[in-house]
């Protein structure tokens, strides 16, 4: 499991918790859009430092190092009303 991954159980692991806890829409609405955030830029950050790395390897093309996907984090499960 890759970081995308791991991140987007988190959130979906968040959502089901906010569902749960009967805590109010608007406020788990904010929770999630926060924590979507975070995961999107970590995600970025983890992207970028894999590609800067890759380029500064003197064989970088002879390397069969992973390369994360680039496939985008899924969106945040949606609380009912």
């Amino acid at each position: 499991m890759d970081t995308a991954e791991r991140l987007a159980a988190r959130l979906d692991d968040l959502a089901s918790s906010l569902a749960r806890s009967g805590a109010p829409p608007a406020e788990a609405q904010r929770l999630l859009e926060s924590a979507s955030l975070a995961t999107l830029q970590a995600v970025s950050l983890d992207l970028l430092t894999a590609s800067r790395q890759l380029s500064r390897e003197p064989n970088a093309h002879e390397h069969k190092a992973p390369v994360p996907s680039s496939a985008p984090a899924p969106a945040p499960a949606r609380l009912a009303a």
